[in-house]
C-alpha cells in the first residue's frame, strides 16, 4: 500500500469516518479485494483528501479542529447544515471537488 494511501486512511480514521463512508469516498468496491493499483479517479480522490487535510492544518492550530471540522455539521450555506464528511461520502466526485475548493478558499479568508 502506498504511503499516501496509508496517510489517507489515517486521516479518514481521525475524521471519524465509518468504513462505508471510506469505501464511498475512495470509490472502493466492498465486494472486491483491495486494488494493487488505484484508478485515476481514486488517485484524484486521494489527492483531494490530502489537500483538504493540508488546508485544514493550515487554517486551524488545534488538532481537534483540524480533525473535527470534517465530521461536524456546519451552518455555512454551502454545507446546508451537513458535515463536509457527509457530502463527500456520497461518492460524487463533483461534490468532493467542490468541498475541496471550498475548504481551500477558507485559507485566504
Amino acid at each position: 500500500m502506498s504511503t499516501s494511501l496509508t496517510d489517507v486512511l489515517h486521516i479518514l480514521i481521525q475524521w471519524q469516518c465509518t468504513p462505508n463512508q471510506a469505501l464511498a469516498i475512495l470509490k472502493l468496491d466492498p465486494d472486491q479485494p483491495f486494488p494493487q493499483v488505484l484508478s485515476e479517479e481514486q488517485c484524484e480522490r486521494v489527492t483531494f483528501l490530502l489537500n483538504i487535510h493540508s488546508d485544514l492544518s493550515t487554517i486551524f492550530d488545534d488538532p481537534e479542529d483540524v480533525y473535527g471540522y470534517m465530521s461536524s455539521p456546519h451552518d455555512d450555506p454551502y454545507y446546508e447544515g451537513k458535515s463536509p464528511l457527509e457530502l463527500i461520502s456520497t461518492g460524487d466526485l463533483t461534490v468532493f471537488e467542490r468541498v475541496c475548493w471550498h475548504i481551500d478558499a477558507m485559507r485566504v479568508l
